[in-house]
């Protein structure tokens, strides 16, 4: 047998390998727990016409809470699926087909990166990107971990956006505008892809994106039997909880409340920059660091300043990339997937997991001929730091450890950073390759 044949051998065993254990972790899961249980609840009433936002617990310890507020009614057409094996066949089944469905999401992203780089050509290339899509999902291994244990959508959310922007750079318009529109639909956190797909020069797919995602709202309202309703009631909180100076205060229709485990940028501002209350710090057993004691309006409104600064760095490199080469652009989409963590009012752990795409060109970018030296370190240096501040979960660092670092905000830092170094990689590696068409001798006539 040959050397390649053996390492695809052992790369499709580790894929098997992880498959299996996702799979049986996610089936023998207890009935009543596991957020995959509110995802089928939400589909099923959905299909029903009921109301999706009604009080809900998938845990009987759990307090009534209304089900999924911070999610769109159309949420529900990704999980309606679901929701009917498990009426007709069982919840087992149910949770066995979304194990699969995250599996495939991870294949699919693997094939969309591939597919960004042109790296299925040449076999030697092809099996760097194999291993260097194993060093991303090892880096990335603790969100990926937690988005599939309770049955999360961030990864088949993720795999949609890679397919849409694979498929709009092979110039499939419509294909890449059904992909991302229903991922939209589903999940609108990653709304700026859109500007970012009109700078690089998508125009059409970027228009059929709106158009498949208006087609989804309005599905969903059919099924809600055209009750405007639900759709008005999610606006609304959305927009409240994203102008609510305090981020410690009680949102309002039921969004979630301040946890520790929210990193967004928003709450690591009204962290550092505010007071923590007394009962958030008094859930840190490790002891709370105090902030600088700022109003809320102040810590706000910073948060809003560096997401519009980061907005507007990543649409200057959307330009600037605009009929670049792929890596370049590979690399700005990587950008905008990172982006969509920061505005986000609610940024869960696993919603990390967008972060495959950035962590992966960053690894590959460490193999091109044209990289500097010096920030070739610094990239090295970059990720190295992310694997050892980030990289360890809760069965290591254990209860205490995880809610101390969650205290801490270490996570939207860093988000900050790759975003940084995504962009600058682009715009070099987009000036690196003009200088070598430059550079390179004219064609003999």
């Amino acid at each position: 047998m040959s050397p390649a044949r053996r390492w695809l051998l052992l790369w499709l065993f580790l894929w098997l390998a992880l498959a299996a254990f996702v799979a049986v972790r996610a089936t023998w899961r207890p009935d009543h727990r596991g957020v995959l249980l509110d995802h089928l609840e939400f589909g099923r009433r959905l299909l029903h016409g009921e109301n999706v936002y009604a009080d809900w617990r998938s845990d009987p310890d759990a307090p009534l809470r209304p089900l999924h507020a911070p999610y769109p009614p159309s949420f529900g057409l990704l999980t309606a699926p679901f929701a009917l094996v498990a009426d007709a066949v069982s919840l087992r089944a149910a949770r066995l087909c979304w194990a699969l469905l995250q599996i495939l999401a991870l294949a699919a992203i693997a094939r969309a990166l591939r597919e960004l780089l042109g790296t299925g050509a040449d076999p030697p290339t092809a099996r760097a990107h194999r291993w260097l899509l194993l060093g991303a999902l090892l880096l990335l291994s603790r969100f990926v971990l937690r988005d599939t244990h309770g049955g999360g959508g961030n990864l088949i959310n993720v795999a949609l956006c890679a397919l849409a922007f694979a498929a709009a750079e092979r110039g499939h318009a419509v294909r890449a505008g059904w992909w991302l529109g229903f991922s939209l639909a589903t999940k609108p956190t990653q709304i700026w892809l859109l500007p970012v797909l009109l700078l690089l020069g998508h125009r059409r797919a970027a228009l059929h994106t709106v158009a498949a995602g208006l087609l989804c709202t309005l599905l969903s309202l059919l099924l809600l039997r055209c009750d405007p309703a639900p759709w008005l009631r999610w606006l609304d909180g959305s927009l409240q909880l994203a102008a609510q100076p305090d981020a410690f205060a009680v949102p309002a229709l039921g969004f979630p409340e301040f946890e520790w485990m929210n990193q967004s940028l928003r709450c690591a501002c009204a962290r550092w920059l505010g007071t923590v209350p007394s009962e958030f710090a008094a859930r840190v057993n490790l002891g709370v660091w105090p902030g600088l004691g700022l109003a809320p309006a102040a810590a706000a409104w910073t948060a809003r300043s560096l997401i519009a600064v980061s907005l507007c760095a990543v649409l200057f490199a959307a330009h600037r990339c605009r009929g670049a080469a792929a890596p370049s652009r590979a690399l700005v989409f990587a950008a905008a997937l990172t982006f969509s963590l920061l505005p986000s009012p609610l940024t869960w752990g696993a919603h990390h997991v967008a972060l495959l795409p950035l962590v992966y060109l960053l690894l590959e970018s460490l193999l091109l001929e044209h990289a500097v030296r010096a920030r070739s370190r610094a990239t090295c240096l970059l990720l190295l730091s992310f694997a050892l501040c980030c990289g360890f979960g809760q069965e290591i660092v254990g209860p205490d450890g995880e809610e101390w670092r969650n205290s801490l905000y270490v996570l939207p830092m860093f988000d900050l950073a790759l975003l940084a170094a995504a962009l600058c990689l682009a715009l070099r590696t987009r000036d690196a390759s003009r200088t070598h068409e430059v550079a390179a001798p004219a064609p003999a006539r």
